[in-house]
């Protein structure tokens, strides 16, 4: 073979060899094994330190180079294990006060970090925006109007997409939050007092005016409706004297120039009404206490059902079931 054609061919074998090599990267270059997981590339170098590469970050020429090198010079595994550890997260303090003087017991969480003022007859957003802060559940404006602008602030509960928007703003966090929400089985001032307590702010309402026990003034100057919608607010402390049964709640409001106030026990019973509370960003759900059954007595027969009242730990619950195997089966094991 002529000399000229000879080196021709040798340089076109050079070029097929390094053509692929030129292709790959930098970092690349003196790898001599390689393993490729499900999410990482593993390669190990000439100098014999190694490194793990998250296929997501790999362009498409360092991907195939690697690929053909882990199964030329396939890279066995170690005893080591990549392990992605989830980050707990740090339970919110929300007691700021925990007191009991002689009969005095004064329990008080944080506030909400910012005081809102309303706009127009929303405080069911901004009494739940108030709620969750003091959880640990923070808002910004843009979450907050997200819920409010597609409906009229003067009657929101008319707007259909009002009330689905409420429950994706109470929703939307990581962790989700803890709802707790109050029944009629347990009296409701005593519960208010057990969940702050545990530092668990409440959402509550008025249902009908309470002029009496607010400034002059202030009722009339924002929207009210009264009976039929109300004013939702947040308990979020307590005053009570355990030998007179006397005592206060703190409420926080979304009216401004009355962010605050403390409305006596006396003037709350048939005007406050508590809905549910909320546990600290980060407490674990509790676990679900065993129902103890006791007598089941048949109170009426409702077409094919039953009505029955069963007497648990807790107090009395009525339950529609076929039988009264199937009543208590309802309740606990």
């Amino acid at each position: 073979m002529p000399t000229r054609t000879l080196r021709a061919c040798l340089a076109l074998a050079w070029l097929l060899l390094a053509g692929p090599l030129l292709a790959v990267s930098a970092q690349f270059e003196t790898a001599v094994k390689a393993r490729i997981d499900p999410a990482y590339a593993v390669v190990l170098f000439a100098d014999g330190h190694r490194t793990l590469i998250p296929i997501s970050s790999l362009g498409a020429e360092d991907l195939a180079f690697l690929r053909e090198l882990s199964l030329s010079s396939p890279l066995a595994h170690g005893n080591s294990r990549v392990t992605i550890v989830k980050e707990p997260v740090q339970v919110k303090k929300t007691i700021a006060t925990n007191t009991l003087e002689g009969s005095l017991e004064t329990v008080q969480l944080n506030p909400p970090n910012i005081e809102r003022d309303q706009i127009g007859a929303t405080c069911m957003v901004y009494a739940r925006v108030h709620w969750l802060d003091i959880a640990g559940f923070y808002m910004d404006n843009v979450a907050i109007y997200k819920v409010i602008n597609n409906a009229d602030p003067m009657e929101p509960w008319k707007s259909p997409s009002y009330y689905p928007n409420l429950i994706v703003m109470m929703t939307a966090f990581t962790p989700q939050p803890i709802f707790h929400t109050w029944s009629p089985k347990y009296e409701p001032f005593e519960w208010v007092r057990q969940e702050i307590r545990k530092g668990r702010p409440v959402l509550a309402s008025f249902p009908r005016e309470v002029w009496q026990d607010l400034p002059p003034g202030f009722v009339g100057e924002h929207p009210w409706s009264g009976g039929n919608v109300g004013h939702q607010v947040v308990i979020n402390g307590f005053t009570w004297n355990h030998d007179t049964h006397q005592g206060t709640f703190h409420i926080i409001n979304s009216w401004k120039g009355l962010f605050e106030f403390d409305l006596k026990t006396e003037a709350a019973a048939g005007s406050l009404v508590v809905e549910q509370s909320l546990s600290p960003k980060g407490e674990a759900p509790e676990a679900a206490a065993a129902v103890e059954i006791g007598r089941v007595t048949l109170v009426k027969v409702i077409g094919k059902t039953n009505l029955y009242e069963v007497q648990t730990k807790t107090g009395v619950e009525r339950v529609v079931a076929p039988d009264e195997a199937s009543a208590r089966a309802m309740l606990g094991p």
